[in-house]
């Protein structure tokens, strides 16, 4: 844990289900995913009071500490909220079921044997495909149809090592649309700036940011350094189209986390994680800001705005 970072205190009702979550106690972002999941609960019938929230941040020292601390209070259910988080807590416990939300590639990362059946204490809720990687690369492209080069931004949370969970479908899209396509892996803030400064050298290039806890941290940040170099941004992440990148596409965390809670509903009433199916998003949402189109000095197409399923004033 690094020095001088104290761990938050332990709740004050002993919880039959804990959540890791890749926030500080008083992100907004953190506390609507917590009130989703505790509503989604209660009105399944289960205490929600019961429920015992960590803040691990996005700091990887801190998320284990946090980890130890969660699994030493031995609550009935685990919450975890993306790569990081799942990969603290399995490391603890082969016990204690664990319902996970937005970890990627969770049968590549060993979190479960298949998706169908995972065979362990480990289930849950993907939020993004691999095949998204080409998905978010064309639709960029249809935006700003002047665009010769587009990079990727990630970080190792998004793939399995260094092997990138999106690359292929962003890389074979890139060919047919003849695009020049990079990937960028970034492990830390400081990395952001250049990749985007040298898009900007480039000229006609455009950027696309890959979920993670990183790009949870990073993101406002990518989105004020986008626009000071007037870069066109896609996030998979769907806030950040709100904060001024330019559109998201992606699924709504909210709605994920919700469906997370039937599974934890489900184990405290007996069911076995290894037998329930990893489940994957049933809704993507794309999400265009106006205001960013205009600053951006761009014109989209009415038929694209058409797709949107909201736009941003």
């Amino acid at each position: 844990m690094l020095a001088g970072t104290p761990l938050p205190a332990l709740a004050q009702v002993p919880g039959r289900v804990a959540a890791l979550w890749p926030y500080t106690q008083e992100n907004a972002e953190g506390q609507a995913l917590s009130t989703a999941f505790r509503a989604a609960l209660r009105g399944l019938g289960q205490d929600d009071g019961q429920v015992d929230d960590r803040w691990g941040e996005s700091d990887g020292d801190r998320t284990r500490a946090v980890a130890v601390d969660l699994i030493a209070a031995k609550p009935q259910v685990i919450l975890t909220y993306l790569n990081a988080q799942l990969n603290a807590v399995s490391t603890l416990t082969r016990e204690i079921p664990i319902v996970f939300v937005g970890a990627s590639d969770p049968v590549g990362f060993g979190y479960v044997a298949s998706l169908q059946r995972p065979g362990g204490n480990i289930t849950g809720f993907t939020l993004y495909e691999p095949p998204l990687g080409g998905k978010w690369l064309a639709t960029l492209k249809e935006a700003i149809p002047s665009l010769r080069r587009v990079t990727l931004l990630s970080n190792s949370s998004s793939g399995t090592g260094r092997r990138n969970f999106y690359a292929e479908s962003f890389h074979g899209t890139a060919a047919a649309l003849g695009i020049e396509a990079a990937v960028a892996m970034v492990e830390d803030a400081a990395a952001i700036e250049p990749v985007i400064a040298d898009l900007a050298r480039q000229g006609d290039a455009g950027l696309i940011v890959a979920p993670g806890t990183f790009s949870e941290a990073n993101g406002d940040r990518i989105v004020s350094l986008t626009g000071i170099h007037r870069i066109p941004a896609l996030f998979a992440i769907r806030r950040f189209a709100y904060r001024g990148g330019l559109m998201s596409y992606g699924p709504d965390p909210l709605e994920a986390v919700r469906r997370a809670a039937g599974y934890v509903d489900r184990i405290l009433r007996g069911d076995k994680p290894a037998t329930l199916p990893v489940q994957t998003p049933m809704k993507f949402d794309f999400i265009v800001n106006l205001k960013t189109v205009r600053s951006l000095g761009v014109t989209i197409s009415s038929a694209l705005l058409a797709q949107a399923d909201e736009i941003v004033e």
